[in-house]
Formats: structure tokens, C-alpha cells, sequence
């Protein structure tokens, strides 16, 4: 069967979703577990664009009772330091599986397992969740969302919160032979080497309100209206993100999928429907390459960090960055390392996180997995009052 994507204009996200379903043929579930994956991995309020709508699971649930689908799941594992109830309660996928009655699990609490990777570039094998093994059909339920380390996070990097515990932490520490990666970054590698083995049977995109600039937690968030169904979500990202104003090929993850031949990106081969889709493209802001794009003061090293340092940092930057005004070291710069393979890097810079330990004796060092930006202050605070690093 060919690569088929359905793209939905409305404001309702329930009422969306189930006409694109509706209209959406499904293979036979009758009996077989399904596992939903949503994106409900941070502490964030539906609307917001962060996480996926409640709206949008609690459609797919119903369709997937209506066609007479096993046991449904409801699956996801928080990024680091977030309290996985917390983040159940806030997104309103605790309130959702409450009243269906479909059974909401922290992957990260089941007993692992793990899975090779053939032909895999950076990945050899990857551990998952063993409830992967009683699953018969996944369904990547996204955000449509920029993200700073692969321009968008859509339903195959979704797939990534299937990864147990510390793995997750793994695919953004990845490094490869320069022959090997030609040009493309690791992580986009290892996104492409993981897609190989969890590669969701459905995707449904919930682009009713989604986020871009600094994605996927602290950008801004963008009243989109659209829903993106696909029976190849490769095929539904390539159109997703033809949606946000990004051409497919320019994904790099996307781009490896499609070399590998696990889904076609090029859109004059996928069957899109409705004909006149662009009508509905709404331009995202992409995310920034760097930092000294908008603060051309502060130099940041990172070598090998993942989104949740890079996110504090980013917090640390625009909400109290004229409080790190007094550490400035000698070319007048506020230096700051993220990242497992930081070396060189000048005495007296700002190390955020656990992976920045090993340089530690170079600078400021604040350790978390990740840490809050208020404890980057204290510590900073700490070190300024006693003289230490002060424009070195």
C-alpha cells in the first residue's frame, strides 16, 4: 500500500481528528493491543502547543473502540526531572484515560528490554520498554513543533520517548566517523537508526495548536488549525513539515528515512488529500542555529548535550541573562559549556549539568540531570561573592 496522508483544517481537535479518521481506512484491529504515544512528556496545559491535545487521543481512542481494537494503551516517558504524574495530570492525559478507561503507563517505570539495530550507522542495539513485545500497532500521536537539534519533532522523533530511561540522553551524546556521517549529525544518525526498529503504524499529527521557534518547550506557540494523518509517518512528517514552511528534504532525519527507503518524502509521490493542502501552509519561525544569533555576547559551548540541558540554558538566557552580566571573562564574553565532550573551553565558564562534569575544574560547575536555572544562579551568585572566575 502506497503512502497515503489526510490533512484536516478545524478548530476543534476531537471533532478534527475523528472526521479524519472517519474518512482514514485503518487495517483490521479487532483484538490486536494498541499502543498510543502521545507527546505528554513535559509539565504543560493542553493549547499551549507543548504537548498533544487530550482532544486528539481521546478521538483516536473512541475510533479505535468503534473498530473493535483490543486492549488500547496510553504510553510515555517524561525528559528528566519532570514528575511523570505531574506531567499525566497537567497535559490531561490522566483525566482522559480515567474516563475511557484505557490504562496510561510511564514507560520508563516498565522493565526493559532490548532490540538490535540492523545496519545501524550509530546505533548497534537500543533498550525499550518490554511491553513493546505484547504491542501489535503503535500510533504516534505528535505535536506539530519546531525542535533546536532537528528543526521539527513530528511522529518519528516522537518515537524517541519509546527509548528506556538513559537512552533517550544517549541518541544527543552519539558521535560518528566523519566518513560515516558525511555532512549529517549524529543524532539525526540515530534518530534515522532508531526509526529502523520503532517505526510507528499510523501517525496523526495534532497541528491544532503547535510551537515553533525555540521548540520543543520554550518557543512560542502558533495557532495552526490542522491535523495530519498518515498510514507511513515518514510520508505524514514530509507533509507536516511542507505545512510549516519547511521543504522535507532540508529535515535531515527525514531525509535519511527516505534514503533508506522507509517512507517517501518527495510530495508529488505521496497521496495527499485534499489536492489543494498548501492553501493551509502557515509559516513556522525555524528554531535558531545558535545562540549568538540574538546574543552575540554570550558563547556557548556544546559538545554532545540534549534538549533538556539546552533548554535550561535557553531559560537561563532570556529571562535572567542580565544577571550573568558580571561574568564576563577576559574577551568581554559570557561563556557558557553544555555537553558530554566539552575540552576546550576557556577557565572560568559556566558549566551546566551532569555530562559538563568531567571539565568541571575549568569553571563553574552545576551539576543536575538537568539542572533548574535558578540553581545555575545560586551557583553563580555564589562563586561571583567569593571572587572566583570573576572576568578571568
Amino acid at each position: 500500500m502506497g503512502s497515503r496522508v489526510i490533512v484536516l483544517k478545524g478548530i476543534d481537535p476531537y471533532h478534527t481528528t475523528i472526521k479524519g479518521l472517519q474518512n482514514f481506512p485503518l487495517p483490521n484491529l479487532k483484538g490486536r493491543r494498541v499502543l498510543i504515544k502521545p507527546n505528554a512528556a513535559r509539565l504543560a496545559l493542553p493549547g499551549e502547543g507543548v504537548t498533544t491535545h487530550p482532544g486528539v487521543v481521546e478521538a483516536a481512542i473512541d475510533h479505535l473502540n468503534e473498530k473493535g481494537a483490543g486492549e488500547i494503551t496510553i504510553g510515555e516517558s517524561c525528559i528528566f526531572g519532570v514528575d511523570v504524574e505531574q506531567a499525566f495530570q497537567a497535559t490531561g492525559m490522566r483525566e482522559v484515560s480515567e474516563r475511557k478507561g484505557i490504562e496510561l503507563i510511564d514507560l520508563d517505570q516498565v522493565a526493559p528490554m532490548e532490540i538490535n539495530v540492523p545496519g545501524g550507522k550509530t546505533l548497534k542495539r537500543i533498550r525499550v520498554p518490554s511491553i513493546l513485545k505484547k504491542i501489535d500497532y503503535i500510533i504516534s500521536i505528535p505535536v506539530m513543533k519546531t525542535h533546536m537539534h532537528t528543526r521539527v519533532t513530528l511522529s518519528i522523533k516522537n518515537m524517541k520517548g519509546l527509548l528506556w530511561r538513559r537512552e533517550k540522553a544517549r541518541l544527543h551524546q552519539l558521535r560518528c566517523e566523519r566518513k560515516v556521517a558525511q555532512g549529517d549529525k549524529a543524532l539525526d544518525l540515530a534518530i534515522s537508526d532508531m526509526a529502523s526498529v520503532l517505526f510507528p503504524d499510523l501517525a496523526i499529527i495534532d497541528g491544532t495548536t503547535g510551537l515553533e521557534g525555540m521548540g520543543p518547550a520554550y518557543g512560542m506557540k502558533k495557532e495552526a488549525g490542522l491535523i495530519v494523518l498518515g498510514n507511513n509517518p515518514v510520508s505524514a512528517d514530509a507533509v507536516a513539515a511542507r505545512l510549516m514552511g519547511f521543504y522535507p528534504e532540508e529535515i535531515p532525519h527525514l531525509r535519511l528515512l527516505g534514503e533508506r527507503g522507509l517512507g517517501e518524502i518527495q510530495l508529488s509521490n505521496i497521496s495527499i488529500e485534499p489536492k489543494y493542502f498548501l492553501k493551509w501552509e502557515t509559516h513556522f519561525e525555524p528554531p535558531p542555529f545558535q545562540f549568538s544569533f540574538s546574543l552575540p555576547d554570550v558563547v556557548v559551548h556544546d559538545e554532545g548535550s540534549c534538549s533538556a540541558c539546552l533548554s535550561t540554558l535557553f531559560v537561563l538566557l532570556h529571562r535572567y541573562k542580565d544577571l550573568l552580566a558580571s561574568h564576563r571573562l577576559g574577551d568581554d564574553k559570557i561563556h557558557i559549556g553544555i555537553g558530554k565532550y566539552l575540552e576546550n573551553i576557556p577557565e572560568g565558564t559556566l558549566l551546566i549539568g551532569n555530562c559538563a562534569n568531567k571539565v568541571k575544574e575549568r569553571g563553574i560547575f552545576v551539576k543536575g540531570c538537568p539542572p533548574v536555572s535558578s540553581e545555575v544562579l545560586k551557583s553563580l551568585r555564589k562563586c561571583v561573592s567569593q571572587g572566583l572566575f570573576q572576568n578571568s
